[in-house]
């Protein structure tokens, strides 16, 4: 064998050796509380528990628009979690009553979570910001 075809079967060696980095895997992306990101899990507070919120939330629209939030219960019920679309961190409500039925809301009074015989609405700032008809109701 020539130089050249040593020096050619060389660099193919030394190519071998060189590492090449490890792809992460889909669903190994694990955050502090064992969430995974890749597969829609995010970590509900009101729950506790990693899940996805279009699965197991309540879906509620702003009206006129295709804009979506979701809402979490609590197995008691006794707080409510807002995923918004424009929120970076979810919001967590507080349950309370009225003769009207359930609310939930927060000490900032920002936003205000009712269910209704006729659906969910949610304000916010005293506006009224998502909806949902119940489905009994129609």
């Amino acid at each position: 064998m020539n130089k050249t075809g040593l020096f050619l079967l060389g660099c193919l060696w030394l190519a071998g050796c060189h590492a090449v980095p490890e792809q992460q895997l889909t669903g190994a992306d694990r955050d502090s509380r064992g969430c995974i990101g890749s597969a829609g899990y995010t970590w509900s507070a009101a729950r506790q528990a990693c899940l996805r919120v279009w699965e197991e939330g309540i879906r509620l629209t702003a009206p006129g628009t295709d804009a979506a939030c979701f809402v979490v219960l609590s197995a008691d019920g006794t707080r409510a979690e807002l995923f918004l679309p424009v929120k970076i961190k979810p919001v967590l409500l507080r349950r309370g009553f009225t003769p009207q039925g359930p609310y939930w809301s927060r000490p900032a009074a920002d936003w205000r979570l009712e269910r209704l015989p006729q659906g969910w609405k949610l304000w916010h700032n005293g506006g009224l910001a998502y909806q949902a008809p119940n489905p009994a109701a129609d």
